[in-house]
């Protein structure tokens, strides 16, 4: 994807995520197992491959998943190596995370156009590898395996499908910081919970998520996706279309297809630069007029800060998010 355009720190770093990073850096400089329930003796993490047996306290840790560092940032573990998903940020970190590195530049192991380099991987020397939000493969699991306990996307749910609530919580489970998990994880659904009843507008309106796929082609995102995700924990539900996804959390649509894409909000996910070409297909695609939604102007564009912020759906980015996305959507629920 293109550079979605660069982030001011202070930006970020203002009411409840300053308070979340405060809490991630009180944890990087704590030490010890942080008090995880699992510190002193390592732990038994399962995912879609099977059982993995973690040591404790592991300090060599690679992330392979998409935006696992965040989590791992937000534990108090600095990674020695990350995943490059997009944006052209500094160490694939984007600003949200980015100080909590305190100045260290993890090797870039993998990026969305390549994939998992292996070799890369290795180089690091690594104790532990994680990749829970990411769509590893057997193969690629037993080859990271066979460098250090390897910790990919759970079982329960579709690739790229982890809940940041689970990912938070393996990951800690991971590291052997369990209780800190909990804390952070518990500081972004007190968000959510604010948030939902600030709005109760929201409470079981249909939510679609979409985007362009191609030319004179549009996609749904299903269920499990984090961008829906985060609508369906602001109160929102999902219509009868989505819940046809299955095991994957993106499927295509034909241009005809687009009149079963309606909803009491209709949200087109457009980052990385790509809302200039999403307006023109649209512009040029007669039966999306036609939407109910689009008529009555329950539509919305999202392809800034705030849109990359909840794709990517952390407990680091989540709170931008949503001090951004909610006031903007309110409106339209009122026409």
């Amino acid at each position: 994807m293109a550079d979605a355009g660069r982030i001011t720190r202070r930006g970020f770093l203002v009411g409840t995520s300053g308070a979340l990073l405060a809490l991630a850096a009180a944890a990087c400089s704590s030490g010890g197992d942080g008090g995880g329930s699992t510190g002193s003796a390592g732990a038994t993490v399962t995912d879609k491959y099977g059982q993995t047996q973690v040591g404790a306290n592991p300090q060599r840790v690679v992330s392979v998943g998409y935006n696992d560092q965040d989590a791992i940032l937000a534990l108090g573990v600095v990674p020695v190596g990350v995943f490059d998903w997009y944006g052209n940020q500094p160490d694939a970190t984007w600003p949200w995370a980015h100080d909590l590195l305190g100045g260290a530049h993890p090797a870039i192991v993998g990026t969305a156009n390549t994939g998992i380099d292996v070799e890369k991987v290795a180089a690091t020397n690594p104790d532990l590898i994680l990749g829970t939000y990411s769509g590893v493969t057997q193969s690629q699991h037993d080859k990271l395996s066979a460098l250090a306990p390897t910790v990919t996307q759970p079982k329960e749910f579709a690739d790229y499908g982890v809940p940041w609530q689970d990912q938070t919580r393996i990951i800690g489970t991971a590291l052997g910081r369990s209780d800190k998990a909990e804390e952070v994880v518990s500081a972004v659904q007190d968000k959510f919970t604010s948030v939902a009843a600030a709005n109760p507008a929201f409470k079981g309106k249909t939510v679609i998520v979409g985007a362009l796929k191609g030319p004179g082609q549009f996609g749904v995102y299903g269920p499990e996706d984090p961008k829906v995700r985060f609508f369906t924990e602001l109160g929102f539900v999902n219509p009868p279309v989505t819940q046809q996804i299955n095991n994957t959390n993106f499927a295509p649509i034909s241009t005809e297809q687009l009149s079963l894409a309606d909803a009491d909000l209709l949200v087109w996910y457009a980052g990385g630069g790509f809302g200039d070409k999403l307006r023109a297909e649209l512009d040029k695609t007669p039966v999306y007029k036609e939407l109910r939604s689009v008529k009555e102007g329950r539509t919305i564009i999202l392809e800034d800060e705030a849109a990359e912020a909840m794709t990517w759906s952390t407990v680091l980015s989540l709170p931008y998010a949503l001090d951004k996305i909610p006031p903007r959507i309110a409106p339209l629920l009122t026409k």
